[in-house]
């Protein structure tokens, strides 16, 4: 079932992205990792409205989290409570990780405008799900008029995969601003929609 994704979804949808790229920092404390994907999912849901889920008898196979790039995140009290158990180094772990999603962003909106389309966090766990949550976020975006649309993927994605889907590279940088992680080649691509999705 293809559907909206809403705030009762933050906790599997964490779950699942820690399934897959839980293994990205190596990390020993359990918790804190819990408290790193939990985060990035609320970072990146910022819109109900372009933000959907495909669930099946098993559950959620996959999620797709879209807003305008004027919407910003509003995790921050959330995430100041739930670091507060944790020591200060732990705490900079997991607020480094977040500035280096938000310097992807920052790249991204170098390219764009307020009114574009920036898909954030993509996850899918079966063959065809992904297709069909991209489309479903394309049909809303044209439906309510949204001219382009922008991502950006590292080389721990299918980076490839946009371009299968008619996404043009709009730019390439390597991102060294989590050692942990170590340099991350990061691609920014975008699509024009156009009469047709």
């Amino acid at each position: 079932m293809l559907a909206n994704f809403t705030t009762e979804d933050i906790a599997e949808a964490a779950r699942l992205t820690q399934l897959t790229w839980g293994d990205e920092m190596s990390l020993t404390n359990e918790d804190l990792k819990s408290v790193l994907y939990e985060a990035m999912v609320r970072y990146y849901f910022r819109s109900e409205s372009f933000s959907f889920k495909l669930s099946d008898d098993d559950g959620m196979q996959g999620f797709l989290l879209a807003a305008p790039l004027a919407e910003r995140d509003h995790s921050q009290a959330w995430l100041t409570k739930a670091l507060a158990p944790f020591t200060c180094e732990e705490q900079d772990l997991v607020y480094n990780y977040l500035r280096y999603l938000s310097y992807n962003g920052q790249r991204v909106r170098a390219l764009s405008k307020p009114e574009d389309l920036l898909l954030c966090l993509f996850l899918s766990r079966k063959s065809g799900v992904g297709s069909r949550l991209l489309q479903k976020v394309e049909a809303a975006a044209k439906a309510q008029g949204i001219k382009k649309l922008f991502l950006w993927a590292d080389a721990t994605c299918d980076y490839d995969y946009y371009r299968r889907r008619g996404y043009s590279e709009a730019e390439q940088f390597t991102n060294t601003l989590l050692p942990e992680l170590g340099e991350q080649e990061t691609w920014i691509y975008r699509k024009e929609l156009g009469a047709d999705i």
